[in-house]
């Protein structure tokens, strides 16, 4: 009996049987292969002598295909955040710290010895007036420990912050802190965008929505395949090789902080210029989910120094005590389409303990009162969202708390490009091949959805897709 040799399936990817079951392979020459005189050029492909083995081989082909897919997402996401990643956990590590820094270092500015009676509060603004002429007053800050001086906050044209002290008791300025000498100023302009503006603001927000992306491909790379117990899965393999050792330490504790991580990234979206003012500020204003007035309706640096018609902030301080305001006062100057006012808050850790009254500026009416109950329920979510970000949440303990979890960021870093170069082939960048085939529906409409969540997100997608695209055709076009 004749044997006839097997003709390949154009419905079908073959597989070949190996020692672990059925694998998917197919081998494409580098070069034309020809057969014979006037044959053309044909991919070789490998047969497998079952067809059962071509049906069960397809899912993890498929499967293969999805974790390719993710780790080259994953390593571009990376190079494009690791800058992004490395400023911002900076710049919020040394606003974090920032207040406890001018405790040490400028002590004779921010203590003071208590007197009997304190001097009203429009003598020290108008002192501190005296000491930054033409300047615009951001706020005051009259602290509740009598040891405490009164702060009062500056900004030049430019936005950038500076500060004066005074002495609450004498009246007298103990001095002032410029721009470049107030750390707590100068640490949160940086890491809000500054100086690059609404541009800043947009490569910011660029970077948190990538860095999501980092982190949903990484747990999808590290999400156990295997027989291994939870426990195994969570901690690093020492005795595994240097290569698995440091990509463990990278995976692991990258699980750790995850979900710190991701609610870092998206409490940082309320403040950013596009997605907080434009699609946040937006969807708020139109359920009626707004904050209250009586917060002050306008960013920490507004208002004009200009107070001559104002009322005296004695008596719109005594009222706010009056009204529940207890603890460290903030006043901020607000400019508003009504008219000029004062909002009066108490600053405590958590926002769910503070109360609000808002004055008019002129005759010190009272315009609005608010506590946590006040608040709508998105109102509520992004300002809690802010105290978590700030480090205000956990009291005294919150520095702490966000200290490491922007620690864990930069392990991620080190120990990423430690795998990296580990991993990379010799005289390569190492980046991993673009997969062939279309993506699965469920991943393009994931794409869509964050795409459409996250707007600037998916306008960076939409270009790279695009550049992508363009590239595949000028290479197809320059090999004809």
């Amino acid at each position: 009996m004749a044997l006839r040799a097997q003709q390949p399936s154009a419905n079908k990817r073959p597989a070949a049987i190996g020692r672990r079951g059925p694998i998917s392979v197919r081998c494409y020459a580098r070069t034309p292969l020809k057969t014979g005189r006037g044959m053309t050029s044909i991919p070789t492909t490998l047969q497998t002598p079952s067809a059962a083995a071509r049906t069960d081989a397809a899912p993890t082909d498929a499967a293969r295909t999805l974790r390719l897919r993710a780790w080259r997402w994953h390593f571009l996401s990376a190079v494009l955040v690791v800058p992004f990643v490395l400023w911002q956990s900076l710049t919020g590590t040394m606003y974090l710290w920032s207040q406890a820094w001018i405790d040490a270092q400028h002590a004779e500015l921010r203590f003071v010895a208590p007197g009997p009676v304190a001097t009203s509060v429009d003598a020290q603004l108008q002192a501190a007036r005296d000491a930054m002429p033409g300047q615009r007053i951001a706020g005051v800050l009259l602290p509740a420990e009598p040891a405490r001086s009164t702060q009062v906050t500056f900004a030049d044209s430019g936005g950038l912050p500076a500060a004066v002290f005074v002495d609450p008791y004498r009246g007298r300025v103990l001095g002032v802190l410029h721009n470049a000498d107030w750390l707590p100023g100068w640490s949160r302009m940086l890491h809000g965008g500054w100086p690059l503006g609404d541009a800043g603001s947009w490569l910011l927000e660029l970077g948190a929505c990538w860095t999501i992306i980092m982190v949903l491909t990484g747990l999808y790379l590290w999400w156990p395949r295997d027989a291994r117990t939870p426990w195994q899965v969570l901690l690093p393999r020492i005795n595994a090789g240097r290569r698995v050792f440091w990509r463990d330490l990278h995976a692991c504790v990258a699980v750790w902080f995850s979900l710190a991580i991701v609610l870092f990234l998206l409490t940082a979206l309320p403040w950013t210029s596009l997605w907080g003012t434009q699609v946040l500020g937006r969807v708020q204003r139109a359920l009626d989910q707004e904050g209250p007035p009586a917060t002050g309706f306008a960013p920490v640096f507004a208002g004009k120094s200009d107070t001559s018609q104002s009322a005296s902030l004695d008596a719109m301080v005594q009222q706010a005590r009056g009204a529940g305001v207890e603890g460290d006062l903030m006043l901020y100057m607000v400019d508003g389409p009504p008219g000029s006012a004062v909002s009066v808050r108490s600053l405590r850790a958590r926002a769910s303990t503070e109360r609000y009254v808002l004055f008019d500026r002129v005759d010190g009416a009272v315009l609005a009162t608010a506590t946590w109950d006040d608040f709508p329920l998105l109102a509520k979510g992004v300002a809690t969202g802010v105290d978590l970000h700030e480090g205000s949440f956990f009291g005294r303990a919150g520095p702490w708390v966000n200290t490491v979890f922007a620690a864990a960021l930069v392990w991620l870093v080190v120990t990423g490009i430690a795998a990296w170069w580990r991993r990379r082939p010799a005289r390569s960048v190492g980046i991993p091949p673009r997969p062939i085939g279309r993506w699965p529906a469920w991943l393009t409409a994931c794409a869509i959805v964050m795409g459409l969540l996250l707007p600037l997100f998916g306008a960076s997608l939409l270009v790279l897709w695009l550049a992508e695209r363009s590239w595949r055709l000028f290479s197809f076009g320059a090999q004809r």
